[in-house]
């Protein structure tokens, strides 16, 4: 079946950040979650005849995962596609379906429990089993050694305790923010414990369609590092300044004319580099950014509440909210475009951008 095709526009979207709920369970998370962001798009389930997953077995501690909780989403009955690594990769494969006609309305789903799993003996595993992971080698580690490589290249911290600073209050600010429990892992040299991310439960949802709407997308971009960590320039991310070109190339954009940014990165120095990526900053200047750029990451990142692989559609969420000015006390004006941005496993090695702008 082929659809007519006027584009992709976001309905609605919809974020909960919540720690051990022991009233619900994984899939009621999902459900309260992703019916949330249907009511908030006013039509019900009229039209949607897709779904897309992001969720991983290891995180949710199910095998094939999405046998249990695609019901949740609304995938009964429905064509379903489980995306197991970043929402923001999982939103891009809901786009390319209403691109490619083959769908009308789409859920995209991404969730992530920390509570319920190890989430540093789940890092441990994504590495390669016969060269990496007998080093007991995590994620946070590469974030410490890129956080080394930066300050190597720029020459100084400078930026850092004014942007741990701008985080907190971004953090205090945002509705939607973990405001109790939650933990961190240990950090690793040169990372502090006030850079890292908090561990928490997060669910995140949008409904897309080829229908106008209130925010439509301009453009995505994604692209991918090589897989071994040596071979990367680790104060640089490549993949993602080769996708936010791709983005701006499609939206016929620049940096320039972007009014917010939400970046993904575990640790405050991976959003700084990000920053810089995206070409907001100079290279060493990404703290600074983060420091003094109101428009930077106003949700607070990674210290608001994190568990992959969620983050890069909760990125989108942030972004959507702040173009529909429904972000609450965290809203910065009267935005036009937004950049969000999602990596994935491992240690950031791919990566995607999303252009949004106020249809």
């Amino acid at each position: 079946m082929t659809l007519p095709n006027s584009g992709v526009f976001i309905e609605s979207a919809a974020l909960e950040i919540s720690w051990r709920d022991s009233r619900r369970n994984l899939s009621e998370l999902i459900f309260d979650t992703v019916k949330s962001a249907i009511d908030k798009a006013d039509k019900g389930l009229t039209g949607i005849d897709s779904v897309v997953l992001a969720a991983h077995d290891l995180v949710d501690g199910r095998s094939l995962s999405s046998m249990v909780t695609a019901p949740a989403a609304g995938a009964y009955l429905r064509d379903e596609i489980r995306y197991g690594d970043d929402g923001a990769g999982a939103f891009a494969a809901g786009v390319a379906r209403i691109e490619a006609g083959e769908s009308r309305r789409t859920i995209v789903a991404a969730w992530g429990r920390s509570s319920e799993h190890d989430v540093d003996a789940v890092s441990r595993c994504l590495f390669d089993p016969t060269f990496l992971r007998p080093f007991g080698l995590e994620e946070l580690h590469v974030s410490g050694m890129r956080a080394q490589a930066w300050a190597r290249h720029a020459g100084n911290l400078k930026g850092v305790e004014s942007a741990r600073h701008k985080r907190n209050q971004a953090v205090a600010r945002n509705p939607r923010s973990l405001r109790s429990g939650g933990f961190k892992s240990a950090p690793s040299y040169p990372l502090q414990a006030e850079d890292l991310p908090l561990w928490a439960d997060a669910v995140a949802a949008v409904i897309i369609s080829n229908q106008s709407s209130a925010v439509r997308l301009a453009g995505l971009g994604q692209s991918s590092e090589a897989y071994w960590i040596g071979d990367r320039c680790l104060h640089r991310l490549t993949a993602l300044q080769q996708a936010a070109n791709r983005g701006f190339d499609e939206a016929r954009c620049g940096v320039a004319d972007i009014d917010i940014f939400e970046v993904d990165g575990l640790t405050i120095y991976d959003e700084a580099i990000a920053l810089e990526a995206i070409g907001l900053a100079q290279p060493g200047n990404g703290l600074d950014a983060l420091a003094r750029d109101d428009r930077c990451n106003p949700s607070g990142g990674s210290a608001a509440g994190y568990c992959a692989p969620a983050m890069g559609l909760a990125r989108v969420v942030e972004a959507v909210l702040q173009l529909t000015g429904a972000a609450g006390a965290n809203q910065i004006g009267s935005p036009r475009r937004a950049i969000a941005t999602g990596s994935s496993i491992v240690a950031m090695q791919t990566q995607t951008a999303v252009i949004l702008e106020a249809a």
